[in-house]
């Protein structure tokens, strides 16, 4: 895995191109799709809990992580925007934090106007995991909050724009990871702009990224 782009987080199946590496995430309670290749994360995803049945797709979770076959549980959360009842969320959230202590698996978190109550749940479960807030699109103030405790952070193409200028070149390399999620972006344009935004070299980003991967999921 050397000189390749990561791209940590994206719903999208790209053609297989020898210099990109996706990871694919599955969302279980929507409708998982069954035609995937490795590496691949999965989880429940907030927008998609059934009031009925919250916890729909947990049971394919639970078969997942016994047979080794996902890098990561998530994208999993709490959303503030959605209409399910934020209590119902954190029951969601905090078993699937408690099925990826109990597999020794990262987190990729999923998390809009709930960066409170998400980081009780982790300390509630006593999570000491590594974990990926994915799609990270808020100010420097609080990106330097969950840098502190040794959090990451994996910006999309909302890079793009230039608002995010100051909180990404305040997250430091070794915490810093790159997505498309559902976005038709091009991973490579992401990597362009950070590294010119980092004042570095695209090769350098990307061995920085690369060991932040092996880091997390290896």
């Amino acid at each position: 895995m050397t000189q390749i782009y990561i791209d940590i987080h994206t719903h999208q199946h790209h053609s297989s191109e020898t210099e990109r590496f996706d990871v694919f995430n599955l969302i279980l309670n929507a409708d998982p799709d069954d035609h995937y290749l490795p590496p691949v994360t999965a989880g429940l995803h907030p927008w998609h809990i059934s009031e009925s049945d919250p916890f729909k797709g947990i049971s394919i979770l639970q078969e997942l992580l016994r047979d080794h076959e996902i890098l990561a549980v998530g994208e999993c959360g709490m959303d503030k925007v959605i209409s399910v009842p934020l209590n119902v969320q954190q029951d969601v959230f905090q078993k699937q934090v408690s099925l990826a202590k109990e597999y020794g698996k990262p987190l990729i978190i999923h998390c809009v106007r709930a960066f409170d109550e998400v980081q009780q749940v982790l300390k509630s479960e006593n999570f000491t995991g590594h974990i990926i807030f994915h799609g990270f699109n808020k100010n420097r103030e609080l990106a330097e909050q969950l840098l502190k405790k040794g959090y990451y952070l994996s910006f999309g193409s909302s890079i793009l724009t230039g608002k995010l200028d100051e909180t990404l070149v305040a997250t430091p390399l070794e915490q810093l990871f790159l997505e498309t999620d559902d976005a038709h972006a091009d991973i490579r344009e992401l990597y362009a702009y950070a590294a010119q935004l980092k004042k570095i070299s695209i090769n350098e980003l990307k061995e920085n990224i690369i060991r932040n991967y092996q880091l997390v999921f290896e």
